[in-house]
C-alpha cells in the first residue's frame, strides 16, 4: 500500500533511554500533586499534542480548545494508567479520541444542517503554490468520514505504522489495515474526481 508522496514525514522523535523512569516519576507526581505536575506535563506533551491535532484537523479555529480538552482529560484520567512506561502512547490515544469525537460531532451537524462554514488560517503555508495544493488536498481529506480521516492522517501523514494506528484506535492490527485500505480507496476515488489536482500532485511528487 503506497503512501502519498507529497505529504511530508512526521518529525522523528529522539531516543529516550530514561523515558520509562521519567514517565513513572511523572505519573506518580500527577497522582500526588496534580497542580504542581500540570506545568511539567504540559511542557512535556504540548508539542506532540499540538502537532497531532494539527495533522488531524489542519488549520482549525478550534485547535486551542481541542488541545485544552486533551490536557483536561489527561489530568482527569491519570489514575487509570496502569503502565506508566506507556504514558506517551496513552497521551496520543487521548489526543486521537478527542479529535475523533469532535470530527464525529461535526459530521452529524453537517448531515442535519447541510454544511457548516469552514475556516482556515491565512498563514497555513507561506508559499502560495504549496498552500493551494495543501488546501485542495485537505478539502478532499475533509470529505472522508471521521473514522476514515483519522486512520488516513495517522498512517499517511503522521507516518504511523499499522501497529501504532491499531494501538491509538484501540483495535486490532487487522482492523487497522482494513480501515487504512478503505480510507485510501475512498481518498483515491474522491481524488479521481479532480483530474487537475491529480496532475498537480503528480508534478509535485516528481520535484526533487
Amino acid at each position: 500500500m503506497s503512501r502519498p508522496a507529497l505529504l511530508e514525514l512526521a518529525p522523528v522523535e529522539p531516543p529516550a533511554a530514561s523515558r520509562a523512569s521519567e514517565n513513572e516519576e511523572l505519573v506518580e507526581r500527577l497522582r500526588s500533586d496534580p497542580v504542581g505536575a500540570a506545568p511539567i506535563v504540559y511542557a512535556r506533551f504540548a508539542p506532540s499534542v499540538n502537532r497531532l491535532v494539527w495533522r488531524l484537523l489542519g488549520a482549525d479555529p478550534d485547535h486551542n480548545d481541542v488541545v485544552q480538552q486533551v490536557f483536561y482529560r489527561i489530568f482527569k484520567q491519570v489514575a487509570r494508567i496502569r503502565e506508566s512506561e506507556k504514558l506517551d502512547s496513552w497521551v496520543q490515544t487521548i489526543t486521537v479520541n478527542t479529535v475523533y469525537e469532535l470530527m464525529r460531532r461535526r459530521h452529524v451537524r453537517r448531515v442535519f444542517l447541510k454544511g457548516l462554514p469552514t475556516e482556515t488560517h491565512a498563514d497555513l503555508v507561506r508559499d502560495v503554490e504549496v498552500r493551494d495544493l495543501l488546501h485542495r488536498t485537505k478539502s478532499i481529506i475533509d470529505r472522508l468520514s471521521p473514522k476514515e480521516r483519522v486512520v488516513f492522517v495517522l498512517y499517511f501523514i503522521e507516518r504511523r505504522t499499522l501497529a501504532e494506528v491499531a494501538e491509538l484506535g484501540g483495535y486490532s492490527v487487522a482492523t487497522a489495515k482494513r480501515r487504512v485500505a478503505r480510507a485510501n480507496q475512498r481518498f483515491e476515488r474522491l481524488l479521481s474526481e479532480n483530474p487537475e489536482l491529480v496532475e498537480l500532485l503528480r508534478a509535485k511528487a516528481k520535484k526533487p
